[in-house]
């Protein structure tokens, strides 16, 4: 197993769709502060008004935000483009005969890309301050150790999301609509299709107090400081959930 996870490491460093998305990650987050100064000059400019561009940053809220703008879709896109691999070169079809369970490569696949999640949010963090330090003056304030904690939730959000792209890319083998729901988990727009299925139940069941939006990964994900017990369930149960079966279906089917 372990020399598995080498073997899906190397790989990845090799892949050029990762680096990619890592660099756009990267320049995304550099360009967010300039692009914010940029729009709030402009805004004064064609309203004749004066709009105050705030002059200082928090450090706490860069290290809290590991995805601005569209990185988290970046993120797991390269999740997909990595599961997927396997399939496009044929590499699984040479090793699969020489694991004792198909299923190991799945499983190797879910941990390998654990310390590129965590590039992933770095570079954000790491371009966001660069692009900050020259237009707003960065305090270190009280709130960086609680930051730091939401920085761990929103990796495990992050990492427990993969297992599901992981189901429907590698163990489905449908590249596509993993790439579709990429998109669709790392921009927050199935928001719309969890508020159709609150507002169906609350019309069916009018005195339940629940909301399925407040326990979906992905909206915890986009919050800017998720609950912690409610992030570390939300994490554990999908993960489990998802890589389990993403395992054992792949165990069960052929080899193309």
């Amino acid at each position: 197993m372990g020399n598995l996870i080498k073997m899906d490491l190397y790989r990845m460093r090799r892949s050029r769709g990762f680096w990619i998305c890592l660099i756009l990650a990267f320049v995304f987050a550099l360009s967010m502060t300039p692009l914010e100064k940029a729009l709030t000059t402009l805004a004064s400019l064609l309203s004749g008004e004066k709009n105050t561009f705030d002059a200082q940053a928090k450090l706490s809220a860069i290290i809290a935000d590991p995805f601005p703008m569209l990185n988290a879709m970046l993120a797991m896109l390269s999740a997909c483009i990595f599961f997927y691999m396997d399939m496009e070169n044929g590499y699984i079809k040479n090793i699969a005969g020489q694991m004792p369970e198909k299923g190991y490569s799945i499983l190797s696949r879910f941990l390998a890309f654990i310390p590129y999640n965590l590039l992933f949010m770095l570079a954000g963090i790491g371009g966001n301050l660069l692009g900050t330090v020259f237009l707003r003056r960065i305090t270190a304030d009280s709130a960086v150790a609680g930051s730091l904690v939401t920085f761990l939730m929103k990796f495990l959000l992050l990492q427990a999301m993969c297992a599901i792209l992981l189901l429907v890319t590698a163990t489905f083998q449908n590249k596509s609509l993993g790439t579709v729901l990429a998109v669709l988990l790392g921009t927050g727009i199935l928001s719309l299709l969890y508020f159709g299925i609150d507002s169906a139940l609350h019309s069916l069941l009018p005195k339940m107090n629940f909301s399925i939006t407040g326990y979906m990964p992905d909206q915890l994900l986009g919050q800017a400081a998720p609950k912690v017990f409610r992030s570390v369930l939300v994490s554990a149960v999908t993960a489990a959930l998802f890589l389990f079966w993403a395992v054992r279906l792949f165990d069960k089917r052929d080899i193309k």
